[in-house]
């Protein structure tokens, strides 16, 4: 796998030069939803090894400058999803790696409220409610590489609806290497 990212992600811009995630910030293991939650809203960067099966409902809020990464071939999100960023916190500069994620009681990933360089890399997304990964409201600079989506439905939302205007210019995303396998859209 690519240590650093490319695509839209790779991109200097709007005061980065690519996206590094947590990489200036200690690096912790996380075992349990409330461990993931509260390294991933801190405002500062972290490397975060998620570690095990993580099970949890809801969304999970993802600030700025993390990393997200999965620890062998066992690292899981079940039942909940990740939100990168809110409508006061920004989720930029992130990048989630090597995560399966199932079962999902909203979105498995949402990048949306401006979210910018973010890369989703090497990760399996399964089985949801709404969508698998959605990248929606002014989010920019993303770049989805070698994921595998299945058995679902709704696989990829880009833009939040054709009326919101408000993602013209944005939405820059490069997605490259997925596997598709039995998604309707």
């Amino acid at each position: 796998a690519a240590q650093s990212a490319d695509g839209f992600a790779g991109v200097s811009a709007l005061g980065l030069t690519g996206t590094t995630g947590g990489v200036a910030g200690p690096t912790v293991t996380v075992t349990t939803a409330a461990q993931l939650r509260d390294y991933a809203g801190r405002n500062s960067p972290y490397v975060l090894l998620l570690s095990g099966r993580i099970a949890f409902d809801g969304m999970i809020t993802v600030v700025a400058d993390k990393s997200i990464l999965g620890v062998g071939s066992t690292a899981e999100i079940t039942g909940g999803g990740l939100q990168l960023g809110s409508t006061t916190r920004p989720g930029n500069n992130v990048v989630i790696r090597n995560i399966r994620f199932t079962d999902a009681s909203d979105d498995s990933i949402s990048v949306t409220n401006r979210a910018h360089h973010v890369w989703i890399d090497h990760c399996d997304f399964s089985q949801g409610y709404d969508g698998l990964l959605d990248i929606k409201r002014e989010s920019d600079y993303v770049t989805v590489s070698w994921n595998h989506f299945h058995d679902h439905s709704k696989a990829c939302l880009l833009g939040h609806n054709d009326s919101y205007t408000a993602d013209r210019g944005k939405l820059r995303v490069t997605y490259h290497h997925n596997f598709f396998d039995g998604t309707d859209q």
